[in-house]
């Protein structure tokens, strides 16, 4: 049989008793290559890039640069804002890792809030190739649970 959540626990694991609540004022980084096999583990890869809020610097903690998700439909969140993708290394964009608004030791843990995904899926970009100087924004990200 298969499990099958209500509209409003959809909701409510997006908003705020679960993934708006924790994951709010976080920061993205987008890695080369393969994610990991969860969130737990260490990133993989080479740092190409980070996604904030007008691309302005992240501060854990704070409010400057920190991204924000807003609820458009029934157990759905997309960006609020202008994410800003600004490059730190040449790489092709291959996932991306949301890290919540405070420190994150990047090191394998089962106690920081962390999501990964895909770079395409959920997190569209114009075009994969980054270098240094990439400075683009982000198309779109949303987050989708079903039925």
């Amino acid at each position: 049989m298969t499990v099958r959540i209500s509209t409003g626990l959809r909701n409510a694991v997006l908003g705020e008793y679960g993934v708006s609540a924790m994951m709010n004022l976080g920061v993205i980084e987008v890695y080369s290559g393969t994610q990991p096999f969860t969130p737990d583990e260490p990133p993989s890869g080479t740092l190409l890039a980070v996604v904030t809020d007008n691309g302005d610097f992240f501060i854990p903690g704070g409010d400057d640069g920190a991204l924000r998700l807003k609820e458009v439909t029934t157990g759905s969140l997309e960006k609020s804002g202008t994410w800003r993708l600004k490059g730190v290394n040449v790489g092709v964009a291959g996932w991306w890792r949301w890290m919540w608004n405070a420190e994150d030791s990047r090191a394998s843990s089962q106690y920081f809030p962390r999501m990964d995904g895909a770079v395409g899926e959920s997190l569209v970009l114009q075009f994969p190739e980054i270098t240094e100087t990439t400075d683009i924004e982000v198309e779109s990200f949303t987050l989708n649970i079903g039925e």
